[in-house]
């Protein structure tokens, strides 16, 4: 049965639900599959500053580490910029980014403690719970 002409604006409020609710799942899912411990499949940690700096803004990426590298601890609370995320419209871009100078050679498999490509990783077990979503029209 096709929609009528009435329905449609109601049709695309609801697609458009749809893709917002999608873009946050993936968004969560992937900032907290990078946060986990490195036997869970996250950041390796060290002194935590790796860890604590995934950081998620609409819009444009964060462009520096956050915090201050001690060399023994940080003072970023890890989460940063998910609020960004909670109220997301459709348009703007999601950036999950991270800054400090070694985590692409962290990404690369320089630690013990995560395989080479973890970030590559939680982004692909984030999209692919996506199977499992449940979607809420309104």
């Amino acid at each position: 049965m096709a929609a009528r002409k009435d329905q449609i604006p109601k049709i695309m409020r609801q697609l458009i639900s749809v893709a917002e609710q999608i873009i946050k799942k993936v968004a969560f899912d992937i900032q907290a599959n990078l946060v986990r411990a490195a036997s869970q499949g996250g950041t390796p940690v060290d002194t935590g500053w790796a860890r604590a700096n995934w950081l998620v803004n609409v819009g444009t990426p964060f462009l520096a580490p956050l915090g201050e590298y001690t060399g023994k601890t940080t003072t970023v609370r890890v989460g940063t910029g998910l609020s960004s995320i909670a109220t997301y419209k459709l348009g703007p871009k999601v950036f999950i980014s991270n800054n400090v100078p070694y985590i692409t050679r962290l990404n690369e498999g320089s630690s013990t403690q995560a395989p080479k490509g973890f970030v590559q990783a939680a982004i692909l077990r984030a999209v692919t719970s996506l199977r499992t979503v449940k979607v809420v029209l309104a």
